[in-house]
């Protein structure tokens, strides 16, 4: 019977109906596939490292996970710049050849965005600023239709292409996740989806684009906290599925609760390459820059979040009896103190400024000092 129906079917159907109904909807092609033999004799093109060993790669997903007010944005702006001027950046290297990056999001205004790049490129040289001009590109809300890049809209997914087809970017920052995602973030399916459509529209015309999503990292001491150790996988607010989906993690944490300043920047991801170590910056007023921060001490900074530290700071009576018995550096006064095991070495810089500003020690060439105001506290 099903033969006969076969038969009945070929002898009624019209091949060039057929043949343009295929040209219309092309039937899809198998997924590729390579013998193990193909595969030892494939030529693969060498990756190229865009920040550290496989930390932001060309035609890789990276994400950057922070919580509110950490400098997320800051920190992405000063990676674009320092990898067109082939500086380090939380000492880790950058790719010597400028390339070309789009700050694409919604998360700051112009003014902040204008404010921040004239700071970060103050101290550059009329060829280094030349450089830089040419190889960054901001979107700016500058008007109403600037504001959305929802990722569900088939003319917003048009605007994202003309977008990257005006400014052929190799690195793409993504600034802040939940404006572009499809759905709810908590679900997987949803961010999955988000994933795909993004990955679409920013590798529509260069495959080795580089994908920079900057999320937000859950608040709270024992979430920070996961900004390293087992619970890294955690740190990002919302479905897992974003964890899942990228080849690199950069997790960004407060590293004291008093001072926006400093921040911690760990490794929360790296399936290409071996993970980087934690690093503390601080982020430098005058040139929006971070610098690292020598001060950081990571064993103390995870006691200080899981508030396992009684005795987690110094006394201005401690350090002075310290510089009066002959320490007068930094590592050196720390170390009479009793090191890590005794308190931080951001503790003991807060205690040296704050002595230093009431009177009580001054700084020369041979290091601090007491003063006469100080050595009546010890008296």
């Amino acid at each position: 019977m099903n033969q006969d129906l076969q038969e009945l079917w070929r002898s009624i159907e019209d091949p060039n109906f057929t043949a343009a109904e295929n040209a219309i909807h092309p039937q899809p092609k198998p997924f590729t596939v390579l013998s193990g033999a193909e595969l030892r004799k494939e030529t693969v093109p060498p990756k190229t490292n865009v920040l550290g060993e496989g930390v932001i790669s060309l035609g890789q997903m990276t994400t950057l996970i922070g919580q509110g007010g950490t400098g997320k944005s800051r920190v992405v702006m000063q990676i674009a710049i320092s990898q067109v001027l082939g500086w380090h950046f939380a000492g880790m290297s950058t790719h010597p050849e400028p390339l070309r990056h789009l700050l694409i999001g919604t998360e700051n205004s112009i003014y902040r965005q204008k404010s921040d790049y004239l700071k970060m490129t103050g101290g550059l040289t009329d060829a280094q600023r030349e450089k830089v001009d040419a190889h960054i590109f901001f979107h700016i809300v500058r008007q109403i239709d600037d504001a959305f890049i929802h990722l569900g809209s088939d003319d917003i997914r048009r605007r994202w292409l003309d977008t990257i087809q005006l400014t052929e970017p190799n690195c793409i920052y993504v600034d802040p996740f939940g404006e572009v995602n499809v759905g709810d973030i908590n679900k997987d399916a949803d961010v999955r989806h988000t994933l795909r459509e993004l990955t679409k529209v920013c590798r529509r015309f260069d495959p080795t684009t580089a994908i920079i999503i900057v999320h937000h990292g859950r608040t709270g001491r024992q979430n920070i906290a996961q900004a390293v150790g087992w619970d890294k996988g955690n740190f990002g607010l919302g479905s897992k599925a974003l964890y899942s989906g990228t080849r690199s993690q950069i997790n960004i944490a407060p590293a004291d609760p008093d001072d926006h300043a400093r921040i911690v920047v760990s490794c929360g991801k790296s399936n290409d390459a071996k993970p980087f170590d934690p690093v503390g910056l601080k982020l430098n007023d005058e040139t929006m820059l971070y610098d690292t921060d020598t001060s950081f001490d990571l064993n103390a900074w995870k006691d200080d979040v899981e508030g396992k530290r009684s005795n987690a700071n110094f006394t201005l009576v401690e350090v002075a009896q310290v510089i009066d018995g002959g320490a007068t550096r930094n590592a050196e006064i720390h170390e009479e103190l009793g090191g890590s095991e005794a308190g931080s070495r951001r503790s003991l810089d807060r205690i040296l400024a704050k002595g230093k500003t009431e009177g009580y020690f001054r700084t020369g060439k041979a290091g601090y000092k007491l003063t006469e105001k100080g050595r009546k506290i010890i008296t």
